[in-house]
């Protein structure tokens, strides 16, 4: 191994499982990552165009013919021809790292988009966009109706129709089975699509079981449990940390949350507040009728409060109390939150734990990375990424 293999960062971007054409590969200047939970997954191949000639023989936006003096060269070899390098739905992916060691996978998904630019001075580019296959489940709005199918099978059919493998957390399985039954015994309505885009309705079921969802290949991850709980690695300030910049605010915070409930058989309504004791590191629960609320929040302190929810049946007070787990750790896990840049590691990916030392006993701590960002340029390797700092895993 050498002595500094960090000073040498490789990637490897292939289309339709081939590495990319010369006169392309040769022209690229940079490459951009980024990746988060709940969303999809995003690549950037920012490409040279010198007397734009990557657009000679371009085909309505969908691809590329060989060159007209490559051909006079003769015969191509495979992989040297940039046709439909550019096409739509093309299956790109993505690995980086540094050389002699092995490159690590990042990314794997699909061409949406190719951007070119004629700046007033300096070079024509061109930006290849490509994104992870979650993007499907963005594609058009609709309104239909599943009846008391459970959650986790609504999932999974939502994958299906967009040709991925669905991998639900057996935990969900099970919650949304009974929950279902309960909702069907009561003369519930079961789940419906209100002219949502599948990805909008796969985040209303995540939401009702804290839970996360994404993409891995082809397979939809569906889960409330993230595996990892231990820091993958350890940045220290002034060492491969190059900047943090973490943030405690309490605009715009609150200190629980709660849910006012309504009873339908007879006129009588109520509050039900959670909050976060943080001196004795514990949940405090709250239940006022719903005249004494101004009791709780000066108890409690300033409350998010959610819509009021009429009670029907023993499936809405679990749902109701499901959303309000999911919003307060939303709303403590956010307290603290932090953003930063390192020498570029692969190993920093969204979902990750990672530890920040060297920013005295407040800053300092293990972190879950929210988001990151992953660039290779003229300028090297680097990763910038946002955190929070975990009061409820």
């Amino acid at each position: 191994m050498p002595r500094y293999p960090v000073y040498a960062p490789q990637y490897l971007v292939r289309i339709n499982d081939q590495d990319l054409p010369v006169p392309v590969r040769t022209a690229v200047t940079s490459i951009r990552y980024q990746d988060g939970r709940n969303a999809a997954d995003r690549v950037e191949v920012g490409i040279a165009n010198p007397n734009l000639r990557l657009l000679r023989n371009h085909i309505r936006g969908l691809g590329f013919r060989p060159f007209p003096s490559a051909v006079s060269m003769g015969p191509i070899r495979v992989g040297e021809s940039p046709t439909g390098t550019f096409d739509l739905d093309n299956r790109l992916t993505l690995a980086v790292g540094y050389a002699p060691d092995q490159l690590e996978s990042m990314f794997e998904g699909e061409v949406t988009g190719v951007t070119v630019t004629f700046p007033a001075g300096g070079m024509p580019s061109m930006t290849l966009v490509a994104h992870d296959y979650l993007n499907r489940l963005q594609r058009g709005k609709y309104a239909r109706g599943f009846g008391f199918l459970p959650d986790a099978l609504i999932a999974a059919i939502l994958g299906a129709e967009n040709l991925l493998i669905p991998a639900i957390d057996p935990a969900i399985i099970a919650g949304s089975t009974a929950l279902a039954a309960v909702n069907y015994i009561f003369g519930g309505t079961g789940r419906k699509q209100r002219g949502q885009s599948d990805f909008e309705l796969l985040q209303e079921v995540a939401t009702l079981y804290d839970a996360d969802f994404w993409v891995d290949g082809h397979v939809l991850y569906l889960s409330r449990f993230i595996k990892e709980y231990t820091p993958r690695l350890t940045l220290t300030w002034g060492q491969n940390l190059i900047d943090f910049s973490p943030k405690v605010s309490t605009i715009g915070q609150v200190a629980g949350v709660a849910k006012r409930f309504v009873l339908r058989e007879i006129p009588l309504d109520f509050l039900v507040a959670v909050g976060y004791d943080f001196d004795r590191e514990s949940i405090v629960i709250s239940v006022v009728p719903g005249a004494a609320a101004a009791t709780t929040a000066q108890l409690l302190g300033s409350l998010l409060t959610i819509i009021d929810q009429p009670i029907g049946s023993p499936a809405d007070i679990a749902n109701s109390a499901l959303e309000i787990a999911h919003e307060l750790r939303e709303v403590l896990n956010n307290r603290l939150t932090g953003s930063g840049s390192c020498v570029g590691d692969p190993r920093i990916r969204a979902g990750a734990m990672i530890r920040i030392e060297g920013l005295g006993p407040d800053f300092s701590g293990d972190y879950r990375v929210a988001s990151a960002t992953h660039t290779i340029d003229g300028s090297g390797y680097r990763t910038s990424f946002d955190v929070k700092k975990e009061i409820l895993p």
